[in-house]
């Protein structure tokens, strides 16, 4: 049987776990953005250039844009299914993000300018 302290400090500990995670997130962007304009080594690991290439190119042809219509397919579905527009909207902003995505990405980490 829990107490009301064990649950207070489990409690505790997940919100500063969360804290910790959310801050880590903050910074994450500033790192990957200072790697992609060369400060610490961002031209290196060209020996994951032929994976980022396979991984570039699946996600922006036939295999990335079947992904993104049958997740926003599957949003529809669920959304008429529930009688809920939620999903639905879900649906068609992954699909439309599946479609966009990883060609926005890839513009952000190869702009010149910042």
């Amino acid at each position: 049987m829990k107490t009301a302290i064990s649950l207070q400090q489990n409690g505790q500990k997940r919100g500063y776990f969360a804290a910790a995670l959310m801050f880590a997130f903050a910074f994450m962007p500033e790192l990957a953005l200072a790697a992609a304009i060369g400060i610490g080594g961002g031209t290196g690991g060209t020996e994951f250039q032929a994976f980022y290439n396979f991984i570039y190119a699946a996600a922006t042809g036939y295999l990335g844009r079947s992904i993104a219509i049958v997740g926003g397919l599957i949003g529809l579905g669920i959304g008429a299914g529930t009688g809920k527009a939620l999903p639905a909207v879900i649906g068609v902003f992954l699909a439309i993000f599946g479609v966009l995505g990883p060609t926005i990405v890839n513009a952000l980490f190869t702009s010149a300018t910042i």
